[in-house]
């Protein structure tokens, strides 16, 4: 918990490295601007993912899990099925077609 205590301009001593409102200066923005920069651009994307645990709440994170391994169930058995399908219209198309096309080119030259 954090506790927050009155200072009075009495007891504040100018010669400290804070400043008040009124002393500080666009300098001092700007370089607290390229501090937060410079931390943001040193983060890594594995960081930032995991700093989202403690951001999303745990009921979010597992709806969003669940969604995400039903869409790769579903992408997996489309997958699946796409591969079962070709494999039967490529060995059927082997099977039926190749066969007549060689004898309707045969009938073309006999006749």
């Amino acid at each position: 918990m954090v506790k927050l205590v009155e200072i009075d301009e009495a007891d504040y001593d100018s010669d400290s490295q804070y400043t008040t409102d009124s002393e500080s200066s666009l300098s001092v923005h700007e370089n607290v601007d390229s501090d937060f920069e410079d931390d943001y651009m040193d983060e890594s994307l594995l960081e930032r993912i995991a700093a989202l645990k403690d951001i999303v709440p745990i009921e979010q994170r597992h709806a969003v899990s669940r969604l995400a391994s039903q869409v790769a169930y579903w992408g997996d058995f489309g997958m699946r099925l796409m591969g079962k399908l070709s494999w039967v219209v490529t060995t059927s198309a082997l099977l039926v077609v190749l066969p007549l096309a060689y004898e309707t080119d045969k009938d073309k030259m006999m006749a």
